[in-house]
Parts: C-alpha cells; sequence; structure tokens
C-alpha cells in the first residue's frame, strides 16, 4: 500500500468530492448520497454521552436526509484538519457545523474514502459529537 500524501493529485480530488457533497446535501439534492457512500459504508457515531451509534449506507442517508430536511437552516460550514490521499484510497480530518441529533452543533469526522468504478467513495465515517 503506498503511503498517502497530502501533496498528491488525488489529495485534492477527494476535497472536491467531499466539497461537492457537503454543498449538495446542504442545498437539498440528496442523490450525490447515492453516488458517494459506498455499498459497504460504515458509520461509527459517538455521542458526548460515549454511547457510539451504528449505520450502514442506507441508514445513514435516511438519517442525513431527514435532519438536513428538519434543520432550519442548514449549514455548509467546514473545516478541513487534514486531506491525504494515494491512487486509491484517502482519508480526511474535517471539523463540520451540523444538526445529526436535533441541535446544531460542530462535530469532528474521520473520513476514509476508495476509489472504485472511477470515482471516490466514502467507506467509512468516524464522527465525534
Amino acid at each position: 500500500m503506498a503511503l498517502l500524501s497530502s501533496d498528491s493529485p488525488q489529495a485534492a480530488e477527494v476535497k472536491a468530492a467531499l466539497d461537492e457533497l457537503i454543498a449538495s446535501a446542504t442545498a437539498g439534492e440528496f442523490d450525490i448520497l447515492e453516488r458517494i457512500y459506498h455499498d459497504d459504508m460504515r458509520i461509527y457515531m459517538f455521542g458526548a454521552d460515549g454511547a457510539v451509534q451504528f449505520n450502514d449506507k442506507s441508514g445513514f442517508i435516511k438519517h442525513v436526509t431527514e435532519s438536513t430536511e428538519a434543520a432550519v437552516e442548514p449549514n455548509n460550514w467546514a473545516k478541513y484538519h487534514s486531506i491525504e490521499a494515494n491512487e486509491s484510497e484517502g482519508h480526511v480530518v474535517i471539523s463540520r457545523k451540523v444538526n445529526l441529533t436535533g441541535s446544531e452543533q460542530i462535530v469532528t469526522l474521520s473520513i476514509d474514502f476508495v476509489l472504485e468504478d472511477g470515482r471516490w467513495q466514502i467507506l467509512r465515517e468516524v464522527i465525534r459529537v
């Protein structure tokens, strides 16, 4: 496995894919979720109380859609902490203002990408609320 690099052209591609996801989802364009979420995607959401919630692609698409539609004003704010990639894998650490639990808050995400079928797809998200 090649090392991930923040200077690679693939790192810029991964960032562009995540930027598109954020812009589309906050605009209520949820078709992107089917394309960018890998069929085997797993979500691990750690709550402030230490509880862990697990989700898969279909469950998380439903969760994102419902929470975004319920938000008074969906927020596209994002702070990238790290973006790295190689020819087939990528990793992003990002903070976002989101409403995943009924109130807007800043969450930190560790997101693993894989390049399959000619596009970057999210394989795993670890979310700290």
